[in-house]
């Protein structure tokens, strides 16, 4: 939803059809409300600054006409345009300090016109940002975004690690990622970036990203996985073999046929373990199962019912066989 649709409601400018929108959209996702909450926060925040009088434009050009229409023809009236240079200074100064407002007294996560930083340490971070879009950031991971809405464009940078995108669709407004030199443009989507020294990994889940690094240029489509290697200038596309990346969005490790080398692989990832499969038969034992990510012990338990495996601990890993 439009933040300046958002702001002719809150004014009651808006007609019965367009309330019903706003009011249907605001209850359809709790992001929906947050992002309505904010824009009414920021709005009456600056409300101190606004001109006692609030003049309309519109209002005036059409009783000049009133005016202009109804003037006797003998009498020669000289209209002042005065006014009009209040109106439009008291709209300047209103703008400058509505602006002052929101970066000098809001919070940092309700702030239009600054930054803003995201960084984990030792377990996942979720954000709605101003326009509805939620970030998602894996451990150990940094993100800083702008959020002014004055910008053509929604701008994200990873800093380091792995962040999942649910972009609230704007077509005017697109949305960018940089990782390291390489751009990922969006209009509204699921994906997930991973930036590991100068590797960086692009999963799209749903919708369309164009990713740019350097000269070249690749659109993905839902399921494609592209790979950047920034040492090398290479580009590498291939098919994500499953949905486990994002383990850390939804809280559970979902694996549909997923083989065994695959999800140790991402414990190993999620719980910094070191986990090592012993016997290499079996590497490509098949697993279907979704179980949540709460502790390791748990899901080595579960591994060890399915498959008949033993699971001895060592100090440093643990060996799976």
């Amino acid at each position: 939803m439009d933040e300046s649709k958002l702001i002719k409601y809150i004014l009651e400018e808006t007609d019965q059809a367009e309330n019903q929108e706003i009011k249907q959209w605001i209850a359809a996702h709790p992001n929906h409300k947050k992002k309505y909450e904010r824009v009414q926060y920021v709005w009456e925040k600056s409300q101190f600054v606004r001109p006692s009088k609030v003049i309309s434009t519109e209002q005036a050009w059409q009783d000049f006409l009133k005016r202009r229409d109804h003037r006797s023809p003998q009498t020669t009236k000289h209209v002042s345009l005065y006014p009009w240079y209040q109106v439009a200074a008291a709209a300047v100064v209103f703008l400058i300090a509505t602006a002052f407002v929101y970066v000098r007294f809001l919070e940092p996560d309700n702030a239009l016109l600054s930054n803003i930083h995201l960084a984990s340490e030792q377990k996942t971070v979720s954000d709605t940002l101003f326009d509805g879009s939620v970030i998602t950031l894996n451990k150990s991971s940094q993100l800083a975004f702008n959020q002014s809405i004055f910008n053509k464009e929604r701008k994200a940078k990873l800093v380091n690690g792995e962040a999942f995108f649910q972009v609230e669709k704007n077509e005017n407004r697109p949305f960018q990622v940089q990782a390291g030199e390489v751009k990922i443009t969006v209009l509204g989507t699921k994906f997930n970036v991973k930036k590991h020294g100068e590797q960086v990994e692009v999963i799209l889940q749903s919708g369309a990203v164009r990713v740019n690094y350097e000269d070249k240029e690749r659109v993905l489509k839902p399921g494609d996985k592209l790979l950047i290697n920034q040492v090398k200038g290479l580009l590498t596309s291939s098919t994500a073999e499953d949905e486990l990346y994002s383990y850390y969005v939804g809280d559970y490790f979902e694996a549909n046929d997923t083989p065994l080398w695959r999800v140790i692989e991402v414990l190993n990832e999620a719980y910094g373990a070191n986990i090592i499969l012993l016997n290499e038969r079996l590497r490509n034992l098949p697993l279907t199962t979704t179980f949540k990510n709460d502790s390791l012990e748990n899901n080595l338990e579960v591994l060890k019912a399915t498959f008949g495996l033993t699971v001895i601990r060592k100090p440093h890993r643990i060996i799976i066989k």
